[in-house]
């Protein structure tokens, strides 16, 4: 079977390189297309995945992201027509369900923040994947298909931490220093549709507490360049801003703490027994707040709650999340019944 992965954003790497494995293991062919954008290329670069450029940054504003999506999914389809794909899977790609749906590929798409807008999946997608954490009647509430909709055990970020050892040897070159307390940071994505400019709020109560510490080693993992001068380098704490794309989870297994807007990064700490905040207030996926209420994640909703619930300490001891090693198969039989 010809399987064809989109990978759109960073993370889709990480999650597409063990499914990518697993399915060539059984015979099958794949090929990879990379949005080139937020650090997609140098992570597919960095896990030896060979792939095709197709489509860059989009002009910001909705009208700049719709057309940029019609753009590329038109891109997609001239790129990939001759090879005849059987199936597609993307993690939330928005360009790839259009190109799919043009070639008459059945496709499937996964993701795990269900706040996100579903229209086009539930028009142009076979199946919609999502961890079983959502639940049927969230899916209903969130406007999902639940006619298409699959569910699986477990979390995203254990396709690529369940089974693998996490190395910080390439880390050396960041300089982090054992008697520090080292925070792996990540700013909000100012960006996105769901954003919520309380973020900013709570991370500027967060940077008062964090900067002048002189205990305190700040990895920054900016989104957008224009982050980073929220780092001034002469409060206290020492910023360090990795010059090269570097595996996320290896270097989360090397903080004390994660503490970020959101997104895929704090998710990967709170599976790997990392201490984890989140300042994320767009609406609170179950996901989050699954983890929450498991006691590995925090949600920081207010600035009082920054000051009550943050605590500066070196991590003493991991206690990760009991990971589902039969995820990849899981995962990876979904997209071949998509095909059937």
């Amino acid at each position: 079977m010809k399987i064809w992965f989109d990978a759109d954003n960073g993370p889709h790497a990480l999650i597409m390189k063990p499914l990518a494995e697993h399915l060539t293991g059984q015979g099958h062919d794949v090929c990879f297309t990379a949005r080139d954008r937020t650090s997609t290329c140098q992570l597919l670069d960095l896990f030896g995945l060979t792939y095709t450029v197709v489509g860059r940054e989009y002009k910001s504003g909705m009208s700049g992201k719709v057309a940029g999506t019609l753009g590329r999914a038109w891109q997609l389809y001239r790129t990939m027509k001759s090879w005849r794909p059987d199936v597609s899977f993307g993690h939330s790609s928005r360009a790839l369900p259009i190109a799919s749906w043009m070639m008459g590929v059945p496709t499937l798409t996964m993701y795990d923040y269900e706040w996100i807008n579903s229209s086009l999946f539930n028009l142009f997608c076979s199946r919609i994947v999502l961890p079983k954490v959502i639940g049927l009647s969230r899916v209903e509430e969130a406007g999902i298909n639940p006619d298409k909709v699959h569910f699986y055990n477990g979390l995203k970020e254990e396709l690529y931490v369940a089974g693998r050892e996490l190395s910080s040897g390439d880390l050396r070159e960041l300089g982090l220093k054992p008697e520090k307390v080292k925070i792996l940071l990540r700013p909000p994505a100012t960006t996105a549709h769901y954003h919520n400019p309380e973020s900013e709020k709570l991370l500027d109560r967060l940077l008062s507490i964090l900067l002048p510490r002189e205990d305190v080693q700040i990895v920054v993992i900016p989104r957008t360049p224009d982050q980073l001068a929220l780092f001034p380098g002469d409060r206290g704490a020492e910023i360090i801003v990795p010059q090269r794309v570097f595996d996320g989870p290896g270097m989360i297994a090397a903080c004390d703490m994660v503490i970020s807007g959101g997104g895929t990064m704090v998710r990967e700490a709170a599976v790997l027994g990392v201490p984890a905040y989140s300042f994320f207030r767009g609406r609170t996926g179950n996901v989050d707040k699954w983890l929450e209420d498991e006691g590995r994640l925090v949600l920081l909703r207010s600035p009082d709650e920054v000051e009550e619930k943050l605590q500066v300490v070196q991590e003493s001891g991991k206690n990760a999340y009991p990971l589902n090693g039969n995820i990849v198969a899981e995962i990876a039989q979904q997209i071949l019944d998509t095909a059937d």
